[in-house]
């Protein structure tokens, strides 16, 4: 058994608890929490004394972990247009260092205290690592095309990928990739395999405004760079108030959905969103938006609306690095009225619950086996992130 004390000590599910000691049994279950005044606490010798703060490991909700192979690859600030075209046309290079990428992103997010990731997957080129892999993960198996003539085709090939993963024990759903990439004819397949795929479920919504313009005008960039792609719109009637307004109707409505980006979600969307069904969360992926848009999300504005907001990293092509605590630290920078238990409860406690693994994952309750993640050198006093690092304890 371990005791560890810190000058503060986020629980997640209860306030912060000042010079709190938190009992760990074998493998790092959760025992207890006490006080310093408690009866039953341990002499003094025995508690493992940290300065800053104690929470419990985070979970990052969006990550592309087999894009791991293209970092530094694809230039910084152009536009999500720009940047679908430069993933695709370049997603192949490196592709002898493909395997070894994989791994060493998976050690790195271990490293900065990741627990858990929501993954996108493509292929089965992750399965390996993810078997093998200290991190809890749920894969999602993405599919994509506006062509509703192609539905059955893509989401065979999704069917084939998901079955290597869940054949291996591990989580996975199939997915669709964006509102602009999924038809009506695909979006009714996925329906149909959450019977055999059951779980939590993903989209990129709303990352730029040409999303949006594509579902009001039927125009834009993104439907430029697609139909270069050689995928059909001639069948799509723009009929939508934005892409959100299209994919609502179609995503299954019995599961958990997470929301990636959001970066140009009105308020009212996310009040209504959210009104129409309980079991959205949201997801920001602030460093990658910087990335590609150039642009952080007002997380305040999201959390005003009264969203479950989780934190992702994206990949390694929109990002320099794989860590909850860097997008934690952005948000800050740009948002500083947002308080550091604000900001670990979206990373830890909300990003569990949105990949359904908050009973095991996420906050310091008795009987978890959530990690203990050292908020090194925190201002518990003012809530600073910024001279803070994390350091994983378990």
């Amino acid at each position: 058994m371990r005791f560890l004390s810190a000058d503060l000590i986020f629980p997640i599910h209860t306030a912060p608890i000042p010079n709190g000691i938190l009992v760990l049994g074998p493998e790092g279950k959760i025992i207890d929490i006490l006080s310093e005044s408690d009866s039953s606490a341990p002499e003094k010798s025995r508690i493992e004394r940290f300065r800053g703060a104690l929470c419990p490991g985070f979970v990052n909700t969006h990550c592309h972990l087999e894009l791991s192979h293209m970092k530094g690859l694809v230039p910084e600030k152009t536009g999500l247009p720009e940047f679908i075209m430069q993933i695709v046309s370049r997603r192949h290079e490196n592709a002898d260092q493909k395997l070894e990428a994989i791994k060493l992103a998976d050690e790195e997010m271990w490293r900065n205290g990741i627990e858990a990731v929501g993954d996108i997957c493509n292929t089965a080129d992750t399965l390996e690592i993810k078997a093998s892999s200290r991190i809890k993960y749920h894969s999602f198996v993405e599919v994509f095309s506006f062509d509703s003539s192609r539905a059955d085709e893509v989401l065979q090939e999704g069917i084939r990928v998901a079955s290597q993963y869940k054949e291996r024990g591990l989580r996975a759903t199939i997915v669709p990739h964006a509102p602009y990439s999924v038809s009506k004819q695909l979006f009714s397949g996925i329906r149909e395999q959450q019977e055999n795929f059951t779980g939590t479920i993903s989209i990129h919504n709303q990352e730029t405004a040409s999303e949006n313009e594509m579902f009001v005008s039927g125009s834009g960039e993104l439907v430029e760079i697609f139909q270069k792609f050689g995928e059909d719109f001639s069948d799509f009637e723009p009929q939508f108030a934005s892409s959100l307004d299209y994919h609502l109707r179609e995503l299954p409505q019995d599961q958990n959905a997470i929301l990636v980006h959001n970066a140009q979600t009105r308020p009212e969307e996310f009040v209504s969103a959210n009104q129409s069904r309980s079991n959205l969360f949201w997801c920001a992926c602030p460093n990658a938006n910087l990335y590609i848009e150039n642009r952080v999300p007002n997380v305040p504005i999201w959390l005003e609306s009264g969203a479950k907001v989780c934190v992702g990293t994206d990949s390694l092509a929109s990002n320099h690095q794989l860590s909850v605590f860097e997008e934690l630290r952005l948000i800050q920078q740009y948002h500083p009225q947002l308080t550091v238990g604000q900001l670990l409860k979206i990373a830890t406690l909300n990003g569990a619950s949105a990949l359904n693994l908050d009973q095991e994952k996420g906050s310091f309750q008795k009987g978890k086996l959530p990690g203990v993640l050292w908020l090194k050198n925190l201002d518990v006093e003012t809530g600073n992130l910024s001279a803070a690092s994390v350091q994983r304890i378990m």
